[in-house]
């Protein structure tokens, strides 16, 4: 088995290198914050119109790049690297899960009921739901596409602790839906966010650990890179060593959406715990770090904590995740 980046990947990466330094710098990062609506139009239209980069994931017949999720896993380490201020994540989810036209989000419906075809209930901390024109619900008995603007579907988007992602609250009352697949299919669609988000918080997190290893090989103290210092440089070590071993992680749960469907529901929230918990660590080293001007809000080092914590929350923090890794590897009883 060969988990080598293939030429055409490797070429991939470099055109999003390309993109996040033309257009999304630091600067524009938090333009796009301050603006009214928290997101930069120009840049999504950019991923979407000229790159396609949504649809890499979908199969040629459907009118996609005819990629792997694999592809799509490298788009999601670049744009965590630089915050992408845009609804790129949730995009790639749906589209690797339930290809269809327009931008999407998932609503993850722990709260949501299906009766015949319609939907009742309120499904919370949707990822960029109030940008999406088709909701794709997973509840504990299928999947489920909504318009957003179906009748019965209120939709509305708020700030959130991560300043470059807004969640919205979705509310159903007996919104009309189209089934599109089963139990299985919606727990997949979970599974699927689970891992996007994890692949996403390693390219955060190896930017934070590039970040910190340049400040403490410029940053002098006693006439000497602080980076000299054998206490900081075991701490990047260690940080170092995390961030590979998240890496090895996401990746493999990106290739088990691909190409091994029975590893997914235990791999999946195996990577987000791990994944999830090294963002953390990191980032908050990160801000430690870089001493006293870490602490500033003007430094970037914020908003990757801030992001952090919002990931480590999504769906489950690391104490759900792993009750999930041991419950459906048969090694603990399902919790009550």
């Amino acid at each position: 088995m060969d988990f080598t980046f293939t030429p055409d990947q490797q070429d991939l990466r470099r055109m999003l290198r390309d993109i996040a330094e033309d257009h999304c710098t630091p600067e524009r990062v938090r333009s796009a914050i301050d603006s009214s609506d928290g997101y930069d139009a120009a840049l999504w239209r950019l991923v979407c119109e000229d790159v396609g980069l949504v649809s890499i994931a979908v199969p040629e017949s459907a009118g996609g790049a005819g990629g792997s999720f694999v592809d799509a896993a490298i788009v999601l380490e670049e744009s965590g690297r630089g915050l992408w201020p845009v609804p790129l994540l949730v995009n790639l989810v749906v589209a690797a899960v339930a290809p269809g036209s327009g931008s999407a989000a998932l609503v993850v419906g722990t709260d949501v009921a299906a009766r015949g075809n319609s939907l009742a209930g309120i499904g919370s901390h949707v990822i960029d739901g109030h940008r999406a024109q088709r909701l794709v619900v997973a509840t504990s008995g299928g999947l489920w596409s909504v318009a957003a603007d179906a009748r019965g579907v209120s939709v509305a988007g708020s700030r959130s602790l991560d300043l470059t992602r807004w969640l919205a609250t979705v509310e159903f009352a007996d919104a009309e839906a189209e089934r599109i697949g089963d139990a299985a299919a919606a727990a997949r669609a979970v599974d699927v966010c689970r891992v996007a988000l994890a692949v996403e918080a390693v390219g955060a997190a190896r930017h934070c650990l590039e970040a910190t290893v340049d400040y403490l090989k410029t940053r002098e103290q006693f006439g000497k890179p602080i980076g000299s210092f054998q206490a900081l440089a075991h701490r990047a070590a260690d940080l170092a060593v995390m961030v590979e071993a998240a890496t090895s992680t996401a990746y493999y749960a990106a290739w088990a959406v691909a190409d091994s469907p029975a590893e997914l529901p235990v791999v999946a929230p195996l990577a987000k715990s791990v994944c999830a918990d090294a963002f953390v660590r990191i980032a908050g080293e990160t801000i430690q770090m870089h001493g006293g001007i870490g602490f500033t809000w003007e430094h970037d080092a914020h908003l990757y904590f801030k992001r952090a914590t919002l990931t480590q929350a999504l769906l489950g923090d690391a104490h759900v995740q792993r009750r999930l890794v041991a419950t459906r590897a048969g090694i603990a009883e399902p919790s009550r």
